[in-house]
């Protein structure tokens, strides 16, 4: 099982890297690519909701920010956070909330982008990686 979770971790990483390239590079091999993923997260979300459905969300909120889709991109993004939270990955809340501040500082929108970059903060110091919240802190406004 554990090479089933790596394997599972290692498909979301992918799809999510690769919705970010696609909205930097504007290439469609890298919005396939990520979308090839959802589909994946997608059935492990059906299969193992707990551990998967904020991923598949925060992919869907990715994948309506590169579209454009500023309202559904930020009801995505709310419902990850708040899965994540229940569910308690608090790693993944950490990522959810840094890639909502990302939307939302695109969006021009300082206060909630400083919201979710500080909730970020707190929560990657929380898990233990000080390295991140270093990074966060000295490199994004919150």
């Amino acid at each position: 099982i554990q090479g089933y979770v790596v394997g599972s971790e290692v498909v979301f990483l992918y799809g999510l890297t690769s919705l970010v390239q696609a909205r930097k590079t504007k290439e469609d091999i890298w919005k396939t690519r990520g979308h090839e993923s959802m589909k994946k997260v997608k059935k492990l979300a059906k299969d193992y909701p707990s551990s998967y459905q904020h991923k598949l969300l925060l992919l869907e909120a990715e994948s309506a920010f590169n579209a454009g889709s500023k309202s559904i991109a930020s009801e995505k993004y709310e419902q990850a956070v708040t899965l994540s939270r229940k569910n308690e990955f608090v790693q993944d809340q950490a990522l959810c909330c840094e890639l909502a501040g990302k939307f939302y500082a695109e969006q021009h929108n300082e206060y909630k982008a400083s919201h979710y970059y500080g909730k970020a903060h707190e929560l990657y110091l929380e898990w233990g990686a000080k390295g991140k919240a270093d990074y966060l802190r000295e490199n994004f406004p919150f």
